[in-house]
């Protein structure tokens, strides 16, 4: 009896060691697991659509800069206004010298004047001039009447003594015909005449002619056209700018020597001190607000890829946001960024402020989407890892299997899959503490 007592406390004492190998055992395969077996968090896929967030850094800066002109060469008496400064349409921004502009008055009038006359002295001398070639072409062509008329005299008198004697000759030669060797004398003295007569026909003609000709050409002398004088015409023109430059400084003296701000806006540049005098140049710039402000900064050429003209943004500084649109956008000299402009309400936003542009995109809505760490990438393709339960000489365990996936479209958080190949039901590897290789057993996260 004792004996069998014995035998059997040996033998539970060995069950209990056995027990106590065992949990040994599996306390050891558990922490050997927690070391060797990746823990992974797993996602199912989800219909949502892709946001993309894009924000750019900016200054507020002018939209429309005018400049204000005033006349050259008057005396700067007092500076008004400084840069940066805020003006209302009429506010006075510079007072000029009151005596200076007088002087530039009349001595703009006196150049006038003096021009004017100029013109009137011009424009009588051109009458007389013109009276006088009149008379010139009057004399020419009266002397040349004169003398065709003599020369026709004087010529028909010629021809007259020219027939006369020939006439003569013809007479004696026909007295003389039947008288042999009489009169031979009388008649080679009238054929002498006759040729003398003849030769001063010719010569009367030829002479008559010749001073026609010169008679002539002097009326042509006369009618010839004066040296074109296009002096009255440049002085109208220089008299026409004075006055315009008279009526200026006119409009100014009339509002005493102030120079005013032609609208409401920011005066950007001064560019004259008092005691100097004014340049041809502006001596103001200054902002318009009929034209507002305007947002100029610098996006990524991957960021502008979400942007667009017209598209609604919002503006933020340290004092308030808005919402405006997208007015431009151009890639700048380095082909490396993208120049966004918005333009700005006038009084919204303040000159030269630094504000940050932020716009949210989003996509058309995908049935499967995962988080973007759940896409894996090799030799170009795409895959994901599923969890699955599987009989392993273990029992049943989770695994991971890799799944060749298509991406549709993906930004920085999440990626939208061909549905084809998951369903909401697929468990996908979302994050995991070490790495994962196909058919990797896994753990799961607590809670998951």
């Amino acid at each position: 009896m004792k004996q069998k007592g014995q035998k059997a406390a040996f033998w539970l004492k060995g069950f209990v060691w056995l027990l106590v190998v065992m949990f040994l055992f599996t306390v050891a395969s558990r922490a050997a697991d927690t070391f060797t077996v990746a823990k992974v968090s797993v996602v199912s896929p989800l219909a949502r659509k892709l946001q993309y967030r894009v924000s750019a850094e900016g200054r507020i800066e002018k939209n429309r800069e005018i400049s204000i002109l005033t006349c050259p060469d008057l005396l700067v008496k007092s500076i008004q206004v400084n840069e940066g400064q805020r003006v209302k349409k009429g506010e006075v921004l510079a007072k000029l010298d009151k005596s200076s502009l007088k002087e530039q008055i009349a001595k703009i009038q006196d150049e006038k004047r003096t021009l004017e006359l100029e013109n009137a002295a011009s424009e009588a001398n051109k009458r007389q001039e013109q009276k006088k070639r009149q008379q010139e072409i009057f004399r020419a062509r009266k002397d040349y009447e004169e003398l065709k008329k003599k020369n026709e005299k004087a010529l028909a008198r010629a021809k007259k003594e020219l027939d006369k004697a020939k006439e003569k000759l013809r007479k004696v030669k026909k007295e003389k015909k039947n008288e042999t060797g009489k009169g031979e004398d009388l008649v080679k003295e009238l054929q002498a005449l006759a040729e003398e007569k003849r030769k001063a026909y010719q010569e009367r003609k030829e002479s008559g002619k010749a001073e026609e000709k010169a008679a002539n050409r002097a009326i042509e002398d006369a009618m010839t056209d004066v040296p074109a004088d296009n002096s009255a015409a440049i002085h109208q023109i220089t008299i026409k700018n004075l006055n315009k430059e008279l009526q200026k400084l006119q409009t100014v003296q009339k509002q005493n020597g102030k120079i005013l701000a032609p609208k409401d806006g920011v005066i950007t540049g001064i560019f004259v001190n008092v005691g100097q005098r004014t340049p041809d140049s502006g001596i103001f710039n200054m902002t318009d607000d009929s034209a507002g402000l305007k947002f100029v900064g610098q996006l990524t050429l991957e960021d502008a890829k979400y942007v667009s003209t017209g598209d609604l943004v919002t503006l933020h500084t340290t004092e308030r946001e808005e919402e405006v649109s997208v007015t431009s956008l151009e890639i700048d000299e380095s082909q490396e960024f993208m120049k966004i402009t918005a333009l700005l309400p006038a009084k919204s936003f303040s000159l030269g402020e630094t504000a940050l542009l932020q716009i949210v995109q989003e996509s058309e809505s995908y049935p499967c989407t995962v988080p973007a760490t759940a896409v894996y990438q090799d030799n170009n393709k795409a895959y994901v890892y599923l969890v699955q339960k599987e009989d392993t000489i273990l029992g049943k365990q989770e695994v991971a299997r890799k799944m060749e996936i298509k991406v549709l479209e993906k930004n920085g958080t999440y990626a939208a899959l061909d549905p084809d190949v998951l369903d909401s039901e697929s468990r996908i590897v979302a994050e995991s503490d070490r790495f994962v290789e196909s058919g990797d057993r896994v753990r799961l996260k607590e809670g998951e």
